[in-house]
C-alpha cells in the first residue's frame, strides 16, 4: 500500500515544516504527563523521537491531508456528514496506552510497525464504572477496577476518564474485579485497520519498532442513509482534504449519534466534495 512511503526520510523531505499538535512525554501513558515543549514542527519531532521518551499525537498536518483517503465503507450510509477528527500517531516503538473508551466510532489504521489492541465489550460498563474515584489501599473503597474520572473530581490525577492500572504488571489484589472481565485481542501490522465501536474499552501496546498510525473519529447516523450508497468507484474513499471535519453530537445520556438537528436547531454537518476542499498541493500517495 502506498502509505508505506511515509518513512521518516520522506516526511522530513516533504513535510518537515508542517506544524504538529501535541507531542506527549512518556511512552507509557499515565494521563499525568503534560505535553513536551518545543515541538511545533514535524521535523523537530522526527529528529528527536528515536532518542527520546516522546511520541506524537497530532491532527494530521494540513499539507498531508491530501495524501490520505478515508476507507470506502464510510461513503455509504451518511457517515461523511458526521466526521469528528483525525489524528496522526508516530512513535519509536514500545508505547502503551491506559485502558479507556472513546465516545465516538474509531477507525485506526497502521501505516508502519505493529500494535496490539486489548478490547472489552461495553456490556461491562455498569461494573467497570460503578464507583469512580473510589479505589485505594486498605481500607479499600468499593471500586474493584481502578476507574478514574477526573471530570467529576479535579483533585484526581490526570485528565478524562481512564483506569489507573499498571498495564505492564496488573495488580489483581488491588483491582480484583479484572479477574472476571472477558476481553479480546487484535494485532495490527502495517496495512491493517481496526474498527473500535463507540464505548468499547481498549488498551494499545506498540511493538518494539517504529509505528505510524492514522485514526479517525466519527459518529453513526441516527438513520442509515441508503440513498448515499453508490457503486464502488476507483480510487477508494475521499481524501481527508476533500472533507470538512469537526462534527459534534448533541449532549445526552444515550449513545451519541449523528443527527441533523437537536431541539429544532440545525447542527453543523460535515461533507466531502471532490470539487476541492483540498488544503494540500502534493499528489495523492496514501490510501486508508
Amino acid at each position: 500500500m502506498a502509505a508505506m512511503s511515509w518513512t521518516d526520510e520522506d516526511l522530513l523531505a516533504r513535510h518537515g515544516r508542517a506544524r504538529v499538535g501535541e507531542v506527549e512525554i512518556g511512552l507509557k501513558e499515565t494521563r499525568q504527563h503534560g505535553p513536551a515543549p518545543g515541538f511545533q514542527r514535524l521535523a523537530t519531532f522526527l529528529q528527536a523521537y528515536n532518542q527520546s521518551d516522546i511520541h506524537l499525537v497530532s491532527p494530521i498536518p494540513s499539507r498531508m491531508l491530501r495524501e490520505v483517503r478515508l476507507l470506502s465503507f464510510l461513503r455509504c450510509g451518511g457517515f461523511l456528514n458526521f466526521l469528528g477528527t483525525h489524528k496522526l500517531w508516530i512513535g519509536r516503538g514500545g508505547s502503551r496506552s491506559v485502558v479507556h473508551r472513546d465516545d465516538a466510532e474509531n477507525v485506526n489504521c497502521a501505516l508502519a510497525g505493529r500494535k496490539r489492541f486489548a478490547l472489552v465489550h461495553p456490556r461491562w460498563r455498569a461494573k467497570l464504572e460503578a464507583h469512580p474515584n473510589s479505589a485505594g489501599p486498605p481500607p479499600r473503597g468499593p471500586d474493584r477496577f481502578g476507574f478514574i474520572d477526573a471530570r467529576l473530581d479535579p483533585q484526581q490525577p490526570g485528565y478524562g476518564a481512564y483506569f489507573q492500572l499498571d498495564v505492564d504488571a496488573m495488580d489483581l489484589i488491588r483491582y480484583p474485579g479484572w479477574r472476571e472481565v472477558d476481553w479480546y485481542q487484535a494485532d495490527l501490522e502495517a496495512g491493517d485497520c481496526i474498527y473500535i465501536p463507540h464505548g468499547w474499552y481498549h488498551q494499545v501496546r506498540a511493538g518494539p519498532s517504529r509505528t505510524v498510525n492514522v485514526m479517525v473519529w466519527y459518529w453513526r447516523p441516527e438513520r442509515f442513509e441508503a440513498s448515499t450508497c453508490t457503486p464502488r468507484q476507483p480510487g477508494g474513499g475521499p481524501r481527508f482534504s476533500d472533507c470538512s471535519w469537526g462534527y459534534m453530537p448533541p449532549p445526552g445520556n444515550g449513545p451519541p449519534r449523528g443527527v441533523v438537528q437537536h431541539e429544532g436547531v440545525g447542527l453543523r454537518l460535515t461533507k466531502c466534495s471532490r470539487a476541492g476542499l483540498h488544503l494540500a498541493r502534493w499528489p495523492v500517495r496514501t490510501e486508508l
